[in-house]
């Protein structure tokens, strides 16, 4: 009989202990300031297609910064249950976490997600779930963009508020004081007294940040319901994928080298978009299901579109920190 991912009673379970655990130390676990600011362009207007968008890319240089990596055990990538997963495919491994740099023409620049934070970097959810961590000096992204020579940060999107993609968001704010960029539903949870229940850590936010809603910019697009074109030129557009965080972000990049969709958690691996497998203890894995399954009518609708998977380690040249995506050298 094949292991199953998480009962829904003990999915319910565990959701309940956290959020009991949670209460318990509410006194302990405030965070920084949260300012809601309106400062990003956000285009007004909805193209009539997105081969439309594709016609008129915007030349990007992206680079991934992967910041080190997280264990994730069994069931949390991959639902082996559903049909056509291979066996094993869930099984427990180390996975890259990765951050990703835009830099657009004009000077502005974006990043997605921090990646996890320098030096000892595990995170938990309390006492229920704990997710190992490792990396090396130099690692983190702060510390690779001030070797890139980046001296500014106009806004950080955050796709979603867990350890591996947001706990260097503190140092990052320190140095640079980007807007950050989330849905109005990840907004909403990290503002939450229950949010470690999310896995939202506290000291992970102590900073003060100026942030702004993504959803101020939602314009009806195909495929995806709505979508946000974040600089207002049809280069950098942030898409909503709930499931696995209530405001979960995915995005397109629509550069020179043709576009580049970025699923974050929507999909942890390949395996996991390719037979619409949400593993892991999302906010609503028949919703995550939905996800998918947008993001995959939408890459049959730009052909030559690359997806990179939130944390497919068959993506990455081993040991490397630094990849350069687009421009591509060909």
């Amino acid at each position: 009989m094949r292991r199953r991912l998480l009962s829904s009673a003990r999915r319910g379970a565990v959701a309940a202990l956290a959020a009991a655990a949670a209460v318990l130390t509410l006194a302990a676990c405030d965070i920084g300031d949260i300012t809601e600011v309106a400062e990003a362009p956000w285009g007004t207007e909805a193209p009539a297609s997105w081969q439309a968008v594709a016609a008129a890319p915007v030349p990007l240089t992206v680079t991934a910064y992967v910041t080190g990596e997280v264990f994730a055990g069994d069931g949390v990538l991959i639902n082996e249950d559903v049909p056509g997963v291979p066996e094993g495919a869930g099984t427990e491994q180390w996975v890259p976490s990765v951050a990703y740099l835009v830099q657009h023409p004009s000077g502005t620049n974006v990043l997605f997600d921090t990646g996890v934070r320098a030096g000892e970097c595990s995170y938990d959810i309390l006492l229920v779930l704990n997710f190992p961590c490792r990396n090396q000096p130099g690692q983190d992204v702060v510390t690779q963009l001030a070797r890139d020579g980046i001296d500014k940060l106009d806004y950080v999107v955050a796709t979603h508020f867990h350890g591996d993609h947001s706990s260097g968001l503190g140092p990052l704010l320190a140095r640079y004081d980007p807007v950050v960029i989330a849905a109005a539903d990840e907004i909403a949870a990290l503002k939450s007294p229950l949010r470690e229940t999310q896995g939202y850590r506290y000291d992970q936010f102590s900073a003060d940040m100026r942030i702004e809603a993504a959803d101020t910019g939602w314009l009806p697009m195909p495929h995806v319901a709505r979508a946000a074109d974040l600089l207002g030129d049809g280069s950098v557009w942030l898409l909503p994928t709930p499931g696995h965080t209530p405001g979960h972000l995915s995005a397109l990049l629509n550069g020179s080298d043709g576009p580049l969709l970025l699923t974050f958690d929507a999909a942890h691996l390949k395996a996991t978009y390719h037979h619409t497998a949400p593993g892991g203890l999302g906010a609503d894995l028949d919703k995550a299901a939905q996800s998918i399954e947008r993001l995959k009518a939408l890459e049959a609708d730009l052909p030559g579109v690359r997806v990179l998977y939130g944390h497919e380690p068959a993506q990455w040249p081993q040991d490397a920190i630094r990849v350069s995506l687009a421009p591509r050298a060909d």
